[in-house]
């Protein structure tokens, strides 16, 4: 049994007389606003480390639905025991792996980690914070109270930072909502210091941010593309919201060659930018290994010019104006057989993105406006998604 969980089963009785000392309004004071309610739905909880169930007693008393989680067995046993009438029911499960959690397929309005963060090893942390992460439900709040202190006994106590909070929330794409400055410990324990740290999952009424989110914090095949499409239509979204050509059965169609066009300018900046080493940036772990769009007889071709000159209503003549064709052509094969074909709800058979691509001539000279970008084809997507990327800030 870990150390940690074999102390707090055997002092049981010990932690759940000083527990009670202090009320859930003196502990969690600093997070009252994000203080989950029932009110007219069943809000669900999932406590994590509840130990004597004095938190998951008082949610699961305004109206809240509680799943409290406690390995300790003595620990837990206490918590049952003053909970059977009401909504909590009781887990034996850890952190980080939390498989009995996972198995119930719930998605949770709020989960709390008082007390607990600190006795995550560091090297489990990132994969603890993605569990907790992804059972959270559509502006779900995560709250983590950080203990600043060591114990004198068997338990763990790791360091702990708001700062490494901040940067587990910025990788799984969550919003910090607070984050409180240090506050004395409520059983008056001078060596022992706390601050509280409240995250949520955006949602903006329609599922998309969430879908956005699963894209991005979710690595499989093709995920790089998938993020630099992301990036790509969030850029054309930001800078021309009038670029829908079509709009029928909850979708909408942009020009194809607006896209290529935008993915090309991303990606010039990263190409054919000098970073010391008279190349651009590596984006390949294989310095040997191209991107399927780079080809000499398109992109080679156009490596003398800057994004910036790839802009709406320039003129492109002779061996320019064919290539710039040509680097087009090879960006939307990508698009084709890479993100758009790996980018899905829940599976391959429901893309999000769609591709309906046209033949063209090359032509010797070439006016980058709405016709020539639309004369490669057009670009789907559903119609909340693009609404959502169009309401996204850029940065």
């Amino acid at each position: 049994m870990n150390p940690t969980i074999k102390h707090y089963h055997i002092h049981a009785q010990a932690l759940d007389e000083q527990y009670q000392q202090v009320t859930f309004e003196q502990v969690h004071a600093s997070w009252r606003p994000f203080w989950p309610e029932g009110n007219d739905r069943i809000c669900k909880v999932l406590d994590v480390g509840a130990g004597n169930g004095a938190d998951a007693i008082w949610l699961a008393q305004r109206g809240c639905d509680v799943y409290a989680v406690e390995p300790a067995d003595a620990f837990r046993a206490i918590g049952e025991s003053r909970s059977q009438s009401l909504s909590v029911t009781w887990l034996s499960d850890t952190l980080p792996e939390l498989s009995v959690v996972n198995q119930l397929s719930v998605r949770f309005d709020c989960i709390l980690l008082s007390a607990v963060w600190m006795h995550i090893a560091p090297s489990d942390r990132a994969r603890a914070f993605r569990k907790l992460a992804n059972l959270l439900a559509p502006n779900g709040k995560l709250v983590i109270t950080l203990r600043h202190g060591t114990f004198d006994d068997a338990r763990a106590a790791h360091k702990v930072s708001v700062e490494e909070i901040e940067q587990f929330a910025k990788d799984h794409a969550l919003q910090v909502r607070l984050k409180t400055n240090l506050i004395d410990d409520a059983l008056g324990r001078d060596a022992v210091k706390w601050q509280t740290v409240v995250l949520s999952l955006p949602d903006d009424g329609s599922g998309d941010l969430l879908t956005v989110r699963h894209v991005i914090v979710n690595d499989s095949k093709a995920a790089t593309y998938k993020l630099a499409l992301l990036r790509t239509l969030l850029r054309i979204a930001d800078a021309h919201p009038g670029a829908v050509v079509d709009s029928a059965n909850k979708r909408v169609s942009i020009p194809l060659g607006l896209v290529a066009l935008y993915w090309i300018r991303q990606y010039k900046r990263l190409l054919d930018t000098d970073a010391g080493n008279g190349m651009g940036i590596q984006q390949n772990s294989d310095s040997n290994k191209g991107l399927s769009f780079v080809k000499d007889e398109g992109w080679g071709k156009l490596k003398h010019l800057a994004a910036d000159d790839l802009a709406i209503g320039t003129f492109f003549y002779g061996e320019e104006a064919i290539a710039l064709q040509k680097a087009i052509r090879d960006t939307i094969a990508t698009l084709k057989s890479g993100p758009v074909k790996f980018t899905y709800r829940s599976e391959i058979t429901t893309p999000l993105f769609a591709i309906e691509r046209n033949k063209t001539k090359t032509q010797s000279s070439v006016v980058v406006d709405s016709a020539f970008l639309q004369s490669f084809g057009v670009f789907t997507l559903e119609e909340s998604l693009w609404e959502c990327l169009s309401f996204m800030p850029v940065g």
